[in-house]
């Protein structure tokens, strides 16, 4: 009977020491794990097999992403560009609406392929999310109504400051002007409306966001001002989730053809000629084996 427990005490052992090396079986794998590297995700194997990509896009944030009164569908810069990726890349865009709080939620559910949505690309969300390379680059700086005295953030200090939640515009304000008092909401379109009705004193996001509010408050009859300096920089990609590097790298490679073709400056023109600088250099691999 000892030898017997100390037969079993050792098999026991040996079953532990193996299993803490590290030492188990791997026939059993899931392909999906093997495919990417022992945990990692890919989603182009589902993209191909259904033949769509899902982009999570913004709806109420024109010229990135909107639906025109009269309209059902979403047009926009992003919308374009996205379009054109899934046409290089042989699949149909489908779009679901997100927002700056939801939109890794929806990416990690499974329910958007990727987010296009104004996302700036920061060390902190990089953390959460793989990146593409940056398609579209500016400064974050101020809206004030016509009239203020506000004309950048040393004139912040005891002042209400518009913000979307979840936006990087939010991190940045508070370390540049820890005075402002902070005023968040779900949307853009909300956040100028809190500007308009005095609310708030200022509102802080892109220049690229700013100029479609600002539009948006003209066909109002509201007059707002873009007030200079800029705050900091914004550099906005689109996002895949950790690990999705066979999708990361599909869309990095339409991007680059659109770039190498003169499809992307022809898209950039199309909404922000007037608005904006040159377009974003985006930095092209050359072709070769």
């Amino acid at each position: 009977m000892r030898r017997m427990i100390n037969r079993i005490c050792c098999a026991t052992l040996i079953l532990l020491l193996a299993t803490a090396c590290g030492d188990r079986p791997s026939g059993n794998l899931s392909p999906a794990v093997n495919a990417a590297g022992g945990g990692g995700v890919n989603s182009m194997e589902k993209i191909r097999a259904s033949g769509a990509i899902t982009f999570g896009v913004k709806y109420d944030t024109p010229p990135f992403g909107f639906i025109a009164e009269g309209r059902t569908e979403p047009e926009g810069f992003e919308i374009d560009l996205v379009t054109e990726i899934a046409r290089r890349m042989g699949v149909t865009p489908k779009f679901v609406a997100v927002n700056a709080t939801n939109r890794v939620a929806n990416l990690d559910s499974g329910k958007i392929d990727v987010i296009a949505a104004t996302m700036i690309a920061t060390r902190t969300r990089e953390k959460q999310v793989d990146f593409s390379a940056v398609y579209f680059e500016d400064d974050q700086r101020l809206l004030v109504r016509s009239g203020s005295d506000i004309t950048g953030v040393g004139q912040l200090d005891g002042k209400t400051v518009a913000l979307v939640q979840g936006s990087t515009e939010e991190t940045v304000l508070r370390k540049v002007a820890p005075g402002a008092k902070i005023l968040t909401f779900q949307s853009w379109p909300n956040a100028l409306q809190a500007l308009l009705r005095g609310d708030a004193d200022a509102l802080s996001t892109t220049v690229g966001i700013l100029s479609g509010l600002k539009q948006t408050a003209d066909q109002s009859g509201s007059a707002v001002q873009i007030v200079a300096p800029g705050i900091a920089q914004g550099p906005t990609a689109m996002a895949v989730k950790q690990g999705d590097s066979a999708l990361r790298d599909e869309l990095n490679a339409a991007l680059m053809s659109m770039a190498d073709d003169g499809t992307y400056q022809r898209i950039y023109q199309k909404w922000w000629s007037g608005v904006l600088p040159e377009p974003l250099r985006i930095a092209v691999i050359p072709m070769g084996s």
